[in-house]
């Protein structure tokens, strides 16, 4: 049976959206019906779209502020979102132009982001305030993006998932670092609205800036309704016109590589609900009840782990359990997974699974390079704190690590 938590969730689904559950339902249930109900609510409420060639939007949702910019090409259409500044990001500034480009996944939105600075903004410099950005941007940009530079200008990248994300210790960054000429900030792991005050420190500052996101993770409920991310350019009025050129040859390079790769949003697997006021106001009641799960069972940890250490990265979107050095070795990570599937084998409430912020407690394990050695990532959800599960927890790392 769902806990009563879920009460504002399950009314909400139920009114809005139709959405039957059954008098006694498991969570495996649930988040099944949830995910059904709401794609189907989704493909009932949107016109069917005929490969057109038309030159004006097609408007396809129901809410006014969504377009479908349509043109011959087959990847090139995109999604238009009017006042997404201040809709899903809470911030009112109209001194900013704004373009805005939803993906069909966060890493298409960074991917084509990365390569078309590196296209178009030849020798400026990258500077990564935090080591610990998402490791597979990490990844790409080492690999395809990483060069000399004679240092021209400044590009700051930021990324929420760092452990130590501190909004304040970026605006000292900005500070001392001269010749910026963009700042990219990745919001997957944080609320939109906790972002509104640094987002809006940042735009008094009259710098161009970008916000990418992966919508999958925090924004749909837990229940996964596409794979979604968004490419958010903000261009302030009072700029010399060389930097602004070069910022029109960035977004239209982006768009390019996007519509080549088909990296575009499709609309018939835009999830328009997620930007319904009362779906966000929910799931912002459920994202607070994630981050205050993950604090109870890391101070639980912290206080009864044998050895390694224990980890809350300022997110709050879940912990991360650091193996003591002394039992790392190269196979340590075939390990960690047998022992992790073994553990969620003999309990229902446990999963192992490779992200965060959805309805179960999430397992899974990854060679961290900052850390430099293997960590165990433990994801909790919305339910009420368990003292039981934490126990498991707990027992499964001291009796295996």
């Amino acid at each position: 049976m769902i806990d009563f938590y879920k009460k504002h969730e399950i009314s909400y689904l139920k009114k809005n959206c139709n959405i039957v559950f059954p008098s006694k339902v498991t969570l495996e249930q649930y988040i099944e019906i949830k995910r059904v109900g709401l794609l189907t609510f989704q493909e009932k409420n949107k016109l069917n779209i005929t490969n057109r060639n038309l030159e004006k939007d097609v408007n396809i949702f129901i809410n006014s502020k969504i377009s479908f910019r349509y043109s011959y090409a087959r990847f090139d259409s995109y999604i238009h979102y009017s006042n997404f500044l201040s809709d899903f990001y809470y911030v009112n500034n109209k001194k900013y132009k704004t373009k805005l480009f939803f993906t069909n996944s966060g890493m298409s939105a960074i991917t084509s982001l990365l390569v078309a600075l590196k296209q178009i903004c030849e020798g400026y410099q990258f500077l990564f305030p935090d080591k610990d950005i998402y490791f597979e941007t990490y990844d790409f940009y080492n690999k395809y993006i990483k060069e000399k530079t004679n240092k021209k200008k400044n590009i700051i990248y930021i990324d929420t998932i760092s452990k130590l994300f501190d909004s304040d210790k970026y605006l000292d960054f900005l500070n001392v670092n001269n010749d910026i000429f963009a700042i990219i900030i990745d919001t997957t792991c944080c609320n939109p609205r906790d972002l509104k005050s640094f987002v809006s420190s940042i735009l008094e500052r009259n710098i161009f800036c970008i916000l990418i996101r992966s919508h999958t993770k925090l924004d749909m409920l837990g229940a996964e309704l596409s794979s979604l991310g968004s490419l958010f350019y903000l261009i302030p009025s009072h700029i010399n016109n060389d930097d602004f050129d070069t910022i029109k040859k960035i977004i239209e390079e982006s768009y390019y590589i996007l519509g080549k790769f088909g990296s575009l949003c499709l609309p018939e697997n835009f999830p328009e609900i997620i930007f319904d006021k009362k779906f966000r106001k929910i799931n912002d009641q459920r994202l607070r009840r994630i981050e205050i799960n993950n604090y109870h069972l890391f101070t639980y940890l912290k206080n009864n782990i044998n050895k390694g250490k224990v980890i809350l990265p300022n997110h709050k979107k879940f912990v991360l359990y650091i193996l003591d050095n002394s039992s790392a070795c190269q196979v340590q990570n075939e390990v960690i997974e047998k022992k992790i599937k073994k553990l969620v084998n003999h309990d229902s409430k446990l999963y192992s699974a490779c992200s965060f912020g959805f309805d179960y407690i999430a397992l899974d394990s990854y060679y961290d390079i900052n850390e430099a050695n293997y960590v165990i990532r433990i994801s909790m959800n919305d339910s009420n704190p368990n003292e039981i599960v934490y126990n498991k927890i707990k027992e499964f790392i001291n009796d295996n690590f």
